[in-house]
Parts: C-alpha cells; structure tokens; sequence
C-alpha cells in the first residue's frame, strides 16, 4: 500500500510541475473549502491551539483567522509537492533572500552558524532553494517521513545545490563532525518537544511552554552566531525572506536565553501574519487537553 502511495505521489509532482500556477490555486481554493467546512479537518485542533495563544480575541477575529490557515495550509501543500519537480532556480524567483550579505563575514573568517526556521508559511521551499542563495554549507534537520519510499524521494529533492539533510535520530553525530567549509545549520524548532528532557520552559505569547533546546544548546557549545529565517508572504507564491540576527556570540547567555530570543521572534512572525503558522499541530500538548 506504501509503494502505491508513493506512486501517487510521484504523479502529483510530475502533474503539478508542468501545471501553471493559477490553475493550481484555484485546486487550492477548492481543497481548503473541503479541509475547512466539509471534512473539517484537525478543526477541534486548530480552534483550540488558536483560542489558547489569542484569547483576547473575539469569535469573529478567531474564526477570520482559522479560514485564512486553512487557505495558507492547502497553499503549501501544493507548493511543496510543485517545488519537488521544480527547477531550484526558478523557484528563487518566488522566494527570494533579501539579505544573504550579512552572513559574508561569518563565510570569509570560517565561521559556522546556525539557522533558526518555523513552520511559517511555506518552509519547504527554503530546503530547496536557500542553498543556492548563500555561502555557506546548509545542513537541514529533518524528520523522517512515515512512508519510506516518499522519506527516500523527498529527502533526496532536498539533497543537492549545496544542501544537505540529517534526520534528527543522527544530530549527535552533526555535533561530533567537522566540516571542509563553513555550515548553516537548520533547526524548525517550533514543533513541541518529544522527550521532557530536550526542552526548554520560556514565555511564549505570556504563556509557559516548552521549547527544543536541542538548537541552542549546539550553538551556545560551539559558539557559533545564530540567526532567524523569516519567510514573509508578498502575494500567493512569492516570499520576501529575510535573515534576522538573534545573537553573534552564544556562549556568553545560557541556552535558555538563547531559546527565548527565538521564540520572542516567533511571537513577533506570528502576530504580523496570525494565519501564516501551522495551527493544526497538537503543539501544546502539556497544556491543552486535544
């Protein structure tokens, strides 16, 4: 049944490459009306995740922003699906780095970073493309996908044009391995954490929730200068993403601190654009009952 699936899968890629992009929108439009009002799908969820860090809102404002998620999920998914068959090239055209130059001196003095991402807007599109579009190295963690043959397809479009990915079950050996050239090291770490022992508790939209620290920890030991990767929707399909500085010299503030200033960004990403965030993770799973 997996192979199938992947099967599927392969089609809807080589289907959505050579389908313009106005055609496929329109299917999104179609897919988030179903997700959102017919299948009502993860809407107890998202209803709840959003009631939580928004309760000041009223009905009305909440429900405004559950219809335009739905919009900006189905929106990605079919992104992420045409990017894979996809020239990288063409693709830097709509998402577009503003400002890779402030990573140069880092690059000239062979120093490594560290890349904090979110699951705003499309991220998948960064895998693809931020390689192309700076100098050093990137090193994307992932996650390994269910279905092993689409894991081994997916994992192998984000290899390439000077990115590289490691699951998370193999992170300790990126910290024990040198590099020829200096590397960028991505961590998405706004999922919720899956062991209480990699976590951090920091005040997140003045709640207590728990972070990874898995990324702060890495660039407060190494000492490496960490910054955010901002994607910001111009219109559907074009992104402005902008590299925003976090901290240059980790291992004088704990990782902690380090773990608060990504999350103070994510607070700031999330209340410009409310709906651009991936509201249908069980994210806060030790303080709401889903």
């Amino acid at each position: 049944m997996k192979f199938i699936v992947y099967i599927l899968f392969r089609f809807l890629v080589i289907l959505f490459s050579i389908t313009p992009y106005p055609i496929l929108y329109s299917i999104s439009n179609c897919l988030s009306f179903l997700l959102n009002h017919i299948i009502r799908y993860r809407s107890d969820v998202i209803d709840k995740n959003i009631d939580f860090c928004f309760p000041q809102k009223d009905s009305y404002e909440k429900k405004e922003i559950r219809n335009q998620f739905y919009l900006n999920f189905t929106d990605i998914v079919i992104e992420s699906i045409k990017g894979l068959g996809t020239n990288r090239k063409s693709l830097m055209e709509r998402f577009n780095l503003i400002n890779p130059e402030i990573l140069d001196p880092h690059f000239k003095a062979n120093k490594s970073i560290v890349i904090y991402s979110q699951h705003y807007n499309n991220w998948e599109w960064g895998a693809l493309t931020l390689g192309l579009q700076m100098s050093h190295h990137v090193i994307g963690i992932v996650k390994k996908i269910s279905n092993g043959h689409i894991n081994e397809y997916v994992q192998k479009g984000r290899t390439g044009a000077n990115v590289s990915v490691v699951i998370m079950e193999e992170i300790k050996r990126l910290y024990n391995t040198s590099h020829d050239k200096p590397v960028a090291v991505v961590f998405i770490a706004d999922q919720v954490p899956f062991r209480s022992t990699r976590n951090h508790e920091v005040l997140f939209l003045e709640k207590h929730i728990q972070f990874h620290k898995g990324a702060a920890i890495y660039a407060c030991a190494k000492n490496t200068p960490v910054y955010s990767y901002d994607i910001h929707r111009i219109a559907r399909g074009q992104y402005k993403v902008e590299l925003t500085q976090l901290c240059l010299n980790p291992k004088e503030i704990t990782p902690q601190e380090l773990t608060q200033k990504y999350v103070k960004n994510l607070e700031t990403l999330i209340q410009r654009s409310p709906s651009s965030w991936l509201w249908s993770h069980r994210r806060f799973k030790t303080e709401i009952d889903y």
